[in-house]
């Protein structure tokens, strides 16, 4: 395992603003946008045959789109913690109390910027990430390194959001991060009601489908309950409402650019669009999320807008982990060292630029997972039973083709044992399936999964 080394110090010497002849003067801002449970292949721009982002198609032709980006865990907690510190999402197990938020020897992208000078603000509808307790998360624990933290927009959708960030928009003399939070995709999946239907046209004879309910499926899957009486119809149906919320999620992503460009905040600004995780619609037996590490979990839009770096298209495999890292390298501060354990993308951002692939990684629950791009393994650290995938020919992942492509398995069998190691212990298989299995529960006992 890393031997850990004294986390502020190192990144005290490693964010020294650093020196150089001819670039361009570093991104005044950062503005981070995260939408809760968004699929990457229900985007228009990663091929979802659906209008349901017109405005977010537009918005990542004008930046670097990455192709191949996953997070690192299928449910909020802990994959936001891991996007807004670029730890491993097994630091954040196994907390006393069973706390949920980020751990105060672990520093966040919001403090290491306070530190510099940033007026941080947050804007979140998530009832994990938050400030103060709720019902899902009782120990809160995101709110540190935030001058303000808005949280009366939870559960609420992405008007409330736009509205709360809008007063903070105005340019000051300090540089500005901003972290909103949008809610929309997650379930019950139930646009706005004056929101004019696209796709979810017909009327169910269930009622809880009509409303967007999905834990009745949630019951009988995971609490023994019997089957409900559903068609794969009404499982479209589900689908088209959560359409639904994409759609008008989109719909409010073109207010808050607007908001962007009047204030001039788009000019100087590194602009981020991110997901913590997908969501799942029983293509694997499953449904919503924080259950696998499928690729319709895990897979996640990302796209990013920095000044004086073009458009384009990166097909190279990326973690939400390298975030951090990024930003901090384009702002001057550095890329954190040992500290952080995402990379920074620029040498994949700007063009030309060549920078060596690296292994996507992911956990949820018992479940471990690597892929370099072209082949996925999962390994079920429970069982010992592991799948492999070619993401090429079988992009739903529904063959395993571990008996055929024994290369591809051992080669990337050698690596999964190798992070395991080095993010949760040598020899911890154990300890970490128990972690593992009494993070679920808490979540369960709090009613964020079935």
């Amino acid at each position: 395992m890393r031997r850990r080394r004294p986390v502020l110090p190192l990144l005290a010497a490693a964010l020294l603003p650093l020196l150089s002849c001819g670039r361009q003067a570093p991104p005044r801002n950062v503005i981070l946008i995260l939408v809760d449970t968004l699929r990457a292949d229900h985007l228009g721009t990663y091929g979802y045959g659906r209008p349901t982002s017109p405005n977010v198609d537009a918005f990542a032709a004008e930046t670097v789109k990455f192709e191949d980006a996953r997070s690192q865990a299928s449910c909020t907690f802990p994959s936001a913690n891991s996007i807004l510190t670029s730890r491993w999402p097994a630091a954040f197990l196994g907390q006393p109390g069973d706390a949920l938020g980020i751990p105060e020897a672990i520093p966040s992208l919001a403090e290491i910027l306070h530190t510099h000078g940033f007026r941080t603000v947050a804007v979140s509808a998530s009832a994990v990430v938050r400030k103060t307790p709720s019902r899902f998360n009782p120990t809160a624990g995101f709110g540190r390194g935030f001058d303000v933290f808005q949280e009366d927009c939870v559960w609420k959708s992405a008007a409330c959001v736009n509205r709360q960030a809008a007063p903070f928009l105005a340019r000051d003399d300090q540089p500005l991060f901003l972290y909103l939070h949008y809610i929309d995709p997650h379930g019950p999946y139930q646009p706005p009601k004056n929101w004019r239907h696209k796709f979810a046209r017909r009327r169910p004879e269930e009622k809880w489908v009509r409303i967007g309910d999905p834990n009745p499926i949630g019951d009988w899957l995971y609490k023994g309950k019997e089957k409900p009486d559903f068609t794969p119809a009404d499982l479209q149906y589900l689908v088209s409402l959560y359409d639904e919320e994409i759609a008008f999620f989109d719909q409010q992503f073109a207010e808050m650019l607007s908001l962007l460009r009047s204030s001039g905040l788009m000019d100087d600004s590194i602009v981020i669009f991110a997901s913590d995780h997908g969501e799942e619609f029983l293509e694997h037996g499953h449904v919503k999320h924080c259950r696998t590490v499928f690729d319709s979990s895990i897979r996640v839009p990302l796209l990013m807008k920095i000044p004086g770096v073009g458009a384009r298209t990166v097909p190279v495999p990326v973690q939400n982990l390298d975030i951090v890292p990024t930003v901090l390298d384009y702002l001057g501060f550095g890329t954190g060292g040992d500290a952080l354990e995402g990379r920074s993308l620029r040498p994949l951002l700007e063009e030309g630029a060549k920078a060596p692939a690296e292994l996507q990684y992911a956990l949820q629950g018992t479940f471990r997972s690597a892929s370099d791009g072209r082949h996925k393994l999962i390994q079920d650290l429970a069982t010992g039973t592991a799948s492999l995938y070619d993401l090429e020919a079988d992009p739903g992942e529904q063959a395993d083709v571990l008996r055929r492509d024994r290369r591809a398995y051992f080669r990337l069998r050698d690596a999964l044992s190798g992070w395991i190691t080095r993010a949760e212990g040598k020899g911890t298989g154990d300890e970490s399936v128990r972690k593992a299995r009494e993070a679920e529960e808490k979540l369960r006992s709090l009613g964020y999964i079935e």
